[in-house]
């Protein structure tokens, strides 16, 4: 559904991307991490046809998104993080744009639109921020997309907008599209994620379903670093310390994204090599 092949980008003389590949097979909810500067925005970008690569081949649905047919478009919709608003109602809003995405759904608009206790009638000029957000949030999710891009969705949204987000993206109805979130607030979408992309330094350092990491790894509170298990990493919790640790037992671990990417930050090797070795039990396993 989505095949990143040798994808090189740079912006001017600094190189983004280079021989970077990625392949998504199946839909469901990504996570997409990474430092600050590691071309998260750009990669989605790139993928909406926004961007165009250097050197590669990008594939999106079956089309190349930098020739951007309208097939392409009304099948793909991006969310930057940052976006600009015309002096309209939401009602105006739906009526004008969708038009171009046939899967869009008047209802699920207005339900999502309820949801987060807005009114359609009301005009972005007298919307907050978090309002805004909100508004182009419900719209996004309604166009009903197969491939939807969010950059930092939850940037800007109350602890209330936040959970409200997180509701409407658990129906079962974007169960079956590929939903791709860049965001640095991991903890609040991680029990809605099935697979975690993470990448640095221009390169895709893991890709990998949540119950492959599950079963890979654990991570837990100790009281002191000798009370904690053997570790992939460990940093200070208070007057306790949080860990990554090798999941030993059969039943599936808990996994926190934000503490795993520091692990990968400062012990990669490690942590991909464990994490292989689980895929390759449970396949000896199957």
């Amino acid at each position: 559904m989505i095949t990143l092949s040798n994808l090189h980008f740079q912006y001017g003389r600094k190189s983004i991307y280079s021989d970077f590949s990625l392949s998504i097979s199946e839909p469901g909810v990504y996570g997409l991490f990474g430092r600050n500067g590691s071309g998260k925005s750009t990669l989605l970008k790139v993928l909406a046809g926004l961007l165009f690569p250097r050197m590669g081949d990008v594939q999106v649905l079956g089309f190349t998104p930098a020739q951007r047919k309208p097939a392409f478009l009304e099948q793909v919709y991006i969310l930057p993080e940052e976006f600009h608003l015309p002096n309209i109602s939401l009602a105006t809003l739906m009526r004008t744009q969708a038009t171009f995405y046939p899967r869009f759904s008047r209802p699920d608009f207005e339900r999502y639109v309820h949801t987060f206790e807005l009114n359609v009638d009301t005009s972005f000029d007298s919307m907050s921020l978090g309002q805004k957000k909100k508004a182009v949030l419900a719209f996004a999710l309604a166009t009903h997309t197969p491939v939807l891009l969010m950059d930092e969705p939850t940037n800007g949204l109350d602890i209330m907008g936040r959970a409200q987000f997180k509701a409407i993206l658990a129906q079962p109805e974007h169960r079956q599209r590929i939903v791709i979130i860049s965001t640095h607030q991991a903890h609040d979408l991680e029990s809605l994620m099935d697979f975690a992309l993470f990448v640095d330094g221009g390169k895709l350092e893991l890709s990998a379903d949540m119950q492959t990491l599950q079963s890979a790894l654990c991570v837990g509170v100790a009281d002191s670093v000798a009370h904690a298990p053997e570790h992939l990493f460990i940093e200070p919790l208070g007057t306790q310390w949080a860990y990554v640790a090798i999941n030993t037992t059969d039943a599936p671990g808990q996994v926190q994204l934000e503490l795993l990417y520091k692990a990968l930050s400062v012990n990669r090797q490690a942590v991909v090599a464990t994490i292989a070795a689980s895929r390759h039990a449970q396949g000896d396993r199957v």
